[in-house]
């Protein structure tokens, strides 16, 4: 398949998607170095762990729907190929910037920087 933001987009889009739904299915229990949303805030403790991947689970299913439709959508649109392609990649590394950077936000909205929850 050739490279094109239909392509790009329609394959990150469902990578997001599928990975979103995996880890809404069957998320990761423990914290652990192989599967789940691993950052330092999400490593403090089962707490923060529970909430990042449950939280970034949502976000990446609900990236990879708008990376989906944005691929169906451009089927009808012509674009020159190298524009289509970094647009794609942009797009896609948005999508994962924006998932950290939204996750990371909500965790400190919840958790102090011990990782105890914040009061109201």
């Amino acid at each position: 398949m050739e490279a094109t933001l239909t392509s790009l987009t329609l394959i990150i889009g469902l990578i997001l998607f599928l990975v979103g739904l995996l880890f809404k299915i069957f998320p990761p229990s423990k914290i652990n170095s192989i599967y789940g949303y691993r950052t330092t805030t999400s490593r403090r403790n089962l707490d923060t762990w529970k909430v990042a991947n449950s939280y970034s689970a949502g976000l990446m299913t609900l990236e990879g729907l708008i990376l989906i439709a944005i691929g169906v959508l451009t089927t009808f649109i012509r674009y020159n190929k190298a524009i289509g392609i970094a647009l794609g990649i942009v797009l896609m590394f948005s999508s994962f910037i924006l998932l950290v950077v939204a996750t990371e936000k909500h965790l400190n909205k919840l958790f102090d920087k011990h990782g105890s929850r914040k009061t109201l």
